[in-house]
């Protein structure tokens, strides 16, 4: 049984696409999409940062340094991955979070290469916010561990999420977020999405089960996140909890990568992240090849390339 390379390809398009689709729309309320827009299911650019139709945000091009980090440096790839943070931090982005503009320049100012640099980098960053790191800035960018760490037990036909994976990816959300709800978000995600990326894929083939299937696993894994929830007063704003249960009720409550993401836009409020987050789950439950040809038109070549390289090699890892 071997990882389905349409399904990673999938989850990191995902990503890229659900950022670009909801970037235009961030700060936006949801009636406020609607009175001026409709419902977007194109790619139209504009909005506060004014993007260009297409153009991703901090969302993807933090997950690809995580995600070159890693292919660079499996067994330790917090110093890969911390370079290219500050080479991007350096660079002026168009957007970064707050929490991650703070923890990456205190690693700039002392220097850390290493995990306790990050994590101490990351400790001021909490302690000069009063605590307040359980922004959904770290969640965003860590899909590739599941990606990439993946372990399969072949034996009784069912994914093993390997301890690999879950320290990685929080070891990754820990370069800037501290918060425990942080960390418990990113876990989820990295189990849900390890999960399915695991699973043979003529369980999906099988009469009456389907990406159904796929769902299930999800609200499993995704139980302790919906339990810590207030689904009563649940905002698309960037608190990880709630941005992680919009896009898990977007998946829910839709049957094709193109609604789940409609949906999760739509929302307004934190829409880019939301999106990359919702992008990334549904990308790695339906597989790249039902993610919509005009969005992935729209990406930048240079993306895509890079993408398409990182796919690969997670792929071709056997860890």
């Amino acid at each position: 049984m071997r990882k389905s390379l349409d399904k990673i390809r999938g989850a990191l398009l995902g990503v890229a696409v659900g950022d670009a689709l909801g970037a235009p729309l961030e700060f936006m309320s949801a009636e406020e999409i609607r009175q001026k827009h409709g419902t977007v299911r194109e790619m139209i650019g504009g909005g506060w940062l004014n993007v260009a139709p297409g153009e991703i945000t901090d969302d993807t091009q933090m997950t690809l340094a995580v995600a070159e980090g890693i292919a660079e440096s499996p067994s330790d790839p917090i110093p890969a991955i911390g370079r290219r943070f500050i080479e991007w931090y350096d660079s002026q982005p168009k957007d970064i979070g707050n929490c991650c503009r703070a923890a990456i320049a205190h690693a700039k100012q002392i220097k850390a290469h290493n995990v306790e640099g990050w994590f101490t980098a990351a400790s001021l960053t909490h302690e000069e916010t009063h605590g307040q790191t359980a922004g959904n800035g770290a969640l965003m960018r860590t899909i590739y561990p599941a990606l990439f760490y993946q372990r399969v037990n072949t034996r009784v036909n069912e994914p093993s999420i390997g301890r690999v994976a879950r320290y990685t990816a929080g070891a990754i959300g820990a370069m800037t977020h501290l918060h425990a709800d942080s960390t418990l978000a990113i876990l989820a995600y990295t189990e849900a999405v390890a999960e399915i990326i695991g699973v043979d894929e003529d369980i999906y083939r099988l009469p009456g089960v389907g990406t159904g299937y796929g769902k299930e696993r999800i609200e499993w894994r995704m139980k302790r996140v919906r339990e810590l929830t207030d689904e009563s007063n649940l905002r698309p704003d960037g608190y990880v909890l709630n941005s992680l249960v919009c896009a898990i009720n977007a998946i829910r409550d839709t049957s094709s990568f193109e609604d789940a993401l409609v949906c999760a836009v739509n929302l307004g409020g934190d829409a880019d992240t939301i999106g990359a987050i919702t992008g990334g789950l549904a990308g790695a439950l339906y597989g790249a090849r039902e993610i919509p040809r005009r969005w992935t038109d729209a990406l930048d070549e240079g993306i895509k390339r890079r993408i398409e390289r990182l796919a690969k090699t997670a792929h071709r890892v056997k860890a």
